[in-house]
C-alpha cells in the first residue's frame, strides 16, 4: 500500500465508502450498528495498518492528524463524514488507563486491535429530572479481544466505562452515528451520585472565558 505519508490508507477509505453507501440506504440505528461491527472487523485485525499508523505518527506525518482537537486526550479523527452521517476514531490506551463513566451523543461500535480492552455498562437508576444527579447501577463488565466490538447507544441508553486494565498498550477504533444537537457528553460521579457535562476542551475554555467575563465586570 506504500507510505501513508498526507493519505487516508486505502483501507480506511474502503471502510467509510462502504459504510456511507450502506447508512444512506437505512436510517435504523440498529441495522447502522450492525454494518459497523461486521465492517470494523476486518480493519481490527490488520495488524499491518496499524503497524503503519503508529509509524506515521512518530514520524510527524499529516495522517493521522495528531494535532486536530478531540475531546479525549488519546483519541484521533481518522475520518469525518461530510455530513456527519458517522465517524471513525483511533484511541491509544496506556497501561491502565480509563475514561470516565460517560453517556453518548449517538450509537457507536467500539472494537479493540489488540486483546483486552474493557467495557463496564451502567443503567441509570434515577429518573433524571434533578439536575446535577445520578444515580448508576452496573450492568455488565466484560472484555475484548483483538477483532471483536461492542456497541452503545445515545444518552441514558448508552452510560458506560471502557478502559485499558492490562500492562500494555491497546489500540481501539470507534465508529459513531449521526450526533444528537448537544454540545457535550455526560459524565458521572458514582461515589458522590454526581452528573456533569464534559465539553471539547476548546468548547471549555470559552465557556469558562465568558464566566470569567461575568466575574471581571459584574454591572456591565
Amino acid at each position: 500500500m506504500g507510505s501513508l505519508k498526507g493519505d487516508i490508507p486505502e483501507e480506511i477509505i474502503s471502510l467509510c465508502g462502504s459504510c456511507t453507501e450502506a447508512f444512506n440506504r437505512t436510517t435504523d440505528p440498529d441495522s447502522h450498528i450492525a454494518l459497523a461491527r461486521h465492517a470494523l472487523r476486518g480493519l481490527l485485525l490488520d495488524r499491518t495498518l496499524f503497524v503503519r499508523l503508529m509509524e506515521s505518527i512518530l514520524e510527524g506525518a499529516s495522517f493521522p492528524d495528531i494535532q486536530r482537537p478531540t475531546l479525549f486526550d488519546n483519541e484521533i479523527l481518522l475520518y469525518q463524514e461530510p455530513d456527519r452521517l458517522y465517524s471513525l476514531r483511533m484511541y491509544i490506551w496506556g497501561p491502565g488507563e480509563y475514561t470516565p463513566v460517560h453517556d453518548h451523543n449517538s450509537w457507536g461500535v467500539i472494537g479493540t486491535v489488540t486483546d483486552g480492552f474493557e467495557v463496564v455498562n451502567y443503567s441509570r437508576v434515577d429518573d433524571g429530572k434533578l439536575e446535577g444527579y445520578a444515580e448508576l447501577s452496573e450492568r455488565e463488565r466484560f472484555n475484548l479481544e483483538a477483532g471483536e466490538s461492542a456497541h452503545t447507544y445515545p444518552l441514558d441508553d448508552g452510560i458506560h466505562m471502557t478502559g485499558n486494565p492490562t500492562l500494555g498498550t491497546i489500540i481501539t477504533l470507534s465508529l459513531y452515528g449521526k450526533p444528537v444537537a448537544r454540545p457535550y457528553i455526560q459524565g458521572f460521579d458514582l461515589v458522590h451520585r454526581r452528573a456533569f457535562r464534559i465539553t471539547s476542551p476548546r468548547r471549555k475554555k470559552a465557556h469558562l472565558a465568558a464566566q470569567a467575563l461575568q466575574t471581571l465586570t459584574p454591572h456591565a
